[in-house]
């Protein structure tokens, strides 16, 4: 439902036009109508018509709130609109020899990608139970930045496991549960659709909000 109205929204004036057209239609019915003419079922279709046409745009609104541009958001706007997107559809991801990074479609200079020469990173060596616990049982950590327009808003912590089968979020140690942003950056990164597979087997939980 909510793709649909999306949808409508895009093409919010081509409806109005149609709608418009129906609104003539249904008016020069109406005039043969009142000379008598027996076209009550065309006037009543023709209404209908641009009726739907015309109040379709206010329904999708009311299905899918506009929100403000991705420019316009402030830091924890764009944190939870990062979380209400989806990581399949509403972003591109690149990964070649020179390249691994993530963009938001809508807004390219919203941008994901690790940070390998972070000054601030220590050792990549990963040694937690959760992470350790596989066939393979190396892991290892990066840190992910998230970017705007080049300048950073937040980062996090991915660890590869299982011989980098896998990149999972960093949990929290106690509970091993994900904060929901982070889920949903791994989520981006997940180009083997193995994340919740290895969450399960590492008994990761994403966190209720």
């Amino acid at each position: 439902m909510q793709q649909i109205a999306r949808w409508i929204k895009e093409y919010t004036h081509p409806l109005k036009a149609i709608g418009g057209i129906f609104f003539v239609l249904a008016l020069v019915t109406g005039v043969f109508w009142s000379f008598g003419k027996d076209v009550e079922p065309i006037l009543t279709i023709f209404a209908l018509l641009s009726s739907i046409f015309f109040s379709s745009p206010s329904v999708a609104e009311y299905l899918c709130p506009s929100r403000k541009p991705i420019r316009h958001m402030d830091l924890q706007e764009i944190l939870q609109f990062i979380t209400e997107t989806n990581a399949k559809t509403d972003w591109n991801l690149i990964h070649s020899n020179n390249a691994h990074e993530a963009f938001l479609k809508e807004d390219i200079r919203l941008r994901i990608r690790p940070r390998w020469d972070d000054e601030d990173s220590w050792t990549k060596s990963f040694n937690e139970p959760w992470a350790t616990s596989y066939p393979d049982p190396n892991a290892s950590k990066d840190w992910y930045y998230l970017l705007y327009d080049g300048d950073l808003i937040e980062k996090f912590i991915l660890v590869s496991v299982d011989g980098c089968r896998a990149l999972l979020p960093l949990p929290k140690f106690s509970t091993l549960e994900v904060d929901p942003l982070a889920y949903k950056i791994a989520q981006i990164f997940d180009q083997k659709n193995s994340l919740d597979k290895y969450m399960a087997r590492s008994k990761l939980v994403v966190k209720n909000t």
